[in-house]
């Protein structure tokens, strides 16, 4: 046993080796201690440091670009005892005179349990902390907290705290956030169901917290991080995700609705119904410790449609190039940003309004249940940097504060600033604009402001939009009426389902979703033809949502699963069952998994 810290160093080497390797055409930028070597494509400026910020852990800017940080005490207790004595904070960071760098460092909000993800949503600033998501508002402009109030509630806290991060802003609308290790929770889900679980969750909700929502389900022990495209598709990071052979452990999802992912843990997937599986990891990054993840919207970087993520364990921050995939996508993994000193540990990056990254190193004090953090060093502080395009232009008024915002206009949905895009889309989510919105150029923004509009008026043109002559347009639009459960949507769903493999998967789901019997035969004769593990998914669960076991051939494998899965729902198995349905084989953790489960 003595010689396992040894080894599992080595590893960790290997796999920084594998995984991710050199930088090609790279360059050396110091900022002591630190030698950090990034593609000579880019500079890096070193933004927030001791005293404005000691230990950051994540970030998100309000409209006027306020960055709001969450910042640890250094206190490395369990997460119930921090709970009991909350000593962490919230950070709002101004840069007064526009260079990029911030000069004024305020505490928004103080005694906060272990806090695990922030988002800045119209004025009021949210905070992961389990078992709870915090809201906190500033009801008399003096720049500080003075209401804070229960957002949601998880209602369990384990030793790690693994049972809150986020939330996260979807395209959609929603918010979302992930529960993970093994803690049993029961929550009232938007459809009046009582859905109790010790599994690991993605969940979402609507801004004000109705329409709770089961996304995904899994055997991981810490989902972290979660990124979107514009179209909507989702994208996991975290721990532990695989550990079916060498090199495996962490990594990125691709975090399809229904899905049942690893690592194999029939302990707590067990009383969930499978669609036949685990569904497959999309990158696989041994033991990064992935937390933060990013998909740019901006191309100022090139690195528009890649997926960023802050790699605690790795020292760096890995790119991950996406190429679609059948239904899904797989992903290239290389460095993007790295440190030569192990006291560097990155937990998050985002982007800026000016299409640069922001990446916050925490520094050493976290070792809560960290194999590799063996000594905590609260001592060793860390800082925020910010990633530019080298030789960029300096960008003038990213976020459109010149405009009038009391006046909206549909033409800002075409700005060239992703950021007044984004404002932009909120702002004109108004019934009056519906006939303008129709006729939008920039398709997908207007689609995402029609989907925020309740009514049928608001559905009729969405469905327009799924046939629209751009792929990408109809995967948005097919997103939005499965979200609404559009029943008028259906016929036209029918007809998306010949399309290509992704398109297929995101009809299939949206059809489930609505639950409409008329989808029955289309759906079967969809999953009659060769297809991946992603759309034979969609296309199964989506039987299963709609219910009508009777109208499913007896000798039809996609018959059976799905009869397999109500006949679990209705069984109502304990725990430890073992339904003939393909779920994973128990497994003994290595001693790095026990060690995050205590």
């Amino acid at each position: 046993m003595r010689s396992f810290p040894i080894f599992f160093s080595a590893c960790l080497v290997l796999q920084a080796v594998i995984l991710c390797p050199p930088v090609l055409r790279a360059r050396e930028i110091t900022f002591s201690p630190h030698t950090f070597t990034i593609s000579e494509s880019y500079t890096l400026k070193r933004v927030a440091a001791p005293p404005l910020v000691q230990r950051p852990i994540h970030m998100c800017f309000d409209e006027n670009g306020v960055l709001y940080v969450t910042d640890s005490s250094g206190n490395t207790d369990k997460a119930p005892t921090q709970l009991k004595n909350p000593s962490h904070r919230v950070l709002r960071l101004v840069d007064q005179d526009g260079d990029g760098v911030f000069d004024q460092s305020t505490v928004f909000a103080e005694r906060l349990p272990f806090p695990e993800g922030i988002l800045v949503h119209q004025g009021a600033v949210y905070v992961g902390a389990p078992p709870h998501i915090w809201k906190l508002r500033d009801t008399n402009d003096d720049h500080t907290a003075d209401e804070r109030t229960v957002w949601f509630d998880g209602g369990s806290i384990e030793g790690c705290g693994n049972d809150m991060h986020g939330p996260y802003a979807g395209p959609d609308g929603y918010f979302y956030w992930c529960k993970g290790a093994f803690s049993p929770q029961s929550h009232v889900l938007g459809n009046g169901r009582t859905f109790k679980s010790s599994a690991a969750h993605l969940y979402r909700s609507r801004s004000d917290g109705s329409g709770l929502e089961v996304v995904i389900t899994g055997g991981m022990n810490n989902p972290v991080g979660l990124a979107f495209s514009n179209t909507g598709e989702r994208f996991l990071s975290g721990t532990f995700f695989d550990l079916s052979g060498p090199g495996k452990r962490d990594g990125i999802l691709h975090a399809v609705y229904g899905g049942i992912y690893g690592k194999k843990n029939d302990r707590v997937l067990a009383p969930h119904p499978s669609s036949g599986g685990l569904l497959p990891i999309l990158a696989q990054m041994g033991p990064a410790a992935p937390s933060g993840i990013v998909m740019p919207g901006s191309d100022v970087l090139g690195l528009r449609g890649d997926l960023l993520c802050a790699d605690f364990n790795l020292r760096r921050i890995s790119r991950h190039r996406l190429s679609r995939s059948g239904s899904t996508y797989s992903a290239e993994t290389s460095a993007f940003l790295e440190s030569d000193q192990t006291d560097f540990h990155p937990t998050d990056v985002i982007e800026d309004a000016d299409g640069s990254l922001l990446v916050a190193d925490t520094g050493s004090w976290y070792m809560i249940c960290c194999p590799t953090s063996k000594v905590a060093k609260p001592h060793v502080l860390g800082a925020i940097y910010r990633v530019q395009k080298k030789g960029a232009p300096k960008s003038k008024n990213s976020r459109g504060l010149e405009l009038d915002w009391e006046k909206p206009e549909i033409s800002w949905l075409s700005d060239g600033r992703p950021a007044v895009v984004k404002r932009a889309i909120d702002a004109l989510a108004k019934e009056a604009n519906i006939e303008e919105l129709r006729r939008a150029k920039a398709r997908i923004p207007a689609l995402w402001t029609l989907h925020r509009i309740p009514g049928q008026a608001a559905r009729a043109v969405v469905r327009g939009f799924l046939g629209d002559a751009s792929p990408e347009v109809r995967a948005a639009a097919i997103h939005s009426v499965g979200l609404w459960r559009d029943p008028a949507a259906v016929e036209p769903l029918i007809g998306l389902l010949r399309g290509d493999a992704r398109q297929s998967r995101l009809a299939a789901m949206a059809l489930g979703r609505i639950c409409d019997r008329r989808a029955v035969k289309p759906l079967v004769e969809a999953g009659s033809k060769k297809m991946d593990a992603f759309l034979r998914h969609a296309i199964i669960y989506s039987l299963y949502e709609i219910g009508d076991t009777g109208s499913l051939s007896e000798n039809d494998p996609l018959g059976r699963q799905v009869r397999l899965m109500h006949e679990l729902d209705e069984a109502d198995p304990a725990p430890q069952a073992m339904p003939g349905i393909q779920l994973a084989d128990a497994v003994e953790p290595d001693p790095e998994a026990a060690a995050l489960q205590q």
